[in-house]
């Protein structure tokens, strides 16, 4: 699963126990459903898209670092 689609996926679940249809969803972001049955099939879509639907839900998209987590989990603190 890329990045792309697990970030969808969250967004989706979201959307779901905020009792919105996919269809609305996509609506409420400015896209066609099929063009978000599309990105859930291929797992790309563009960051600006991802956006919108974040938004509709009441999240932020960003960036953070992922070497600190990526050192934890190599060496196995990631819990201490």
């Amino acid at each position: 699963m890329t990045e792309t689609l697990d970030l969808l996926q969250q967004v989706l679940a979201l959307g779901k126990e905020q009792g919105l249809t996919q269809i609305t969803l996509a609506q409420r972001a400015g896209i066609t459903p099929e063009s978000l049955s599309r990105a859930k099939r291929g797992g790309d879509m563009r960051v600006s898209t991802l956006n919108d639907l974040a938004h509709v839900v009441g999240l932020k998209l960003s960036l953070v670092s992922g070497a600190p987590l990526r050192e934890k989990i190599d060496s196995g603190t990631l819990f201490e």
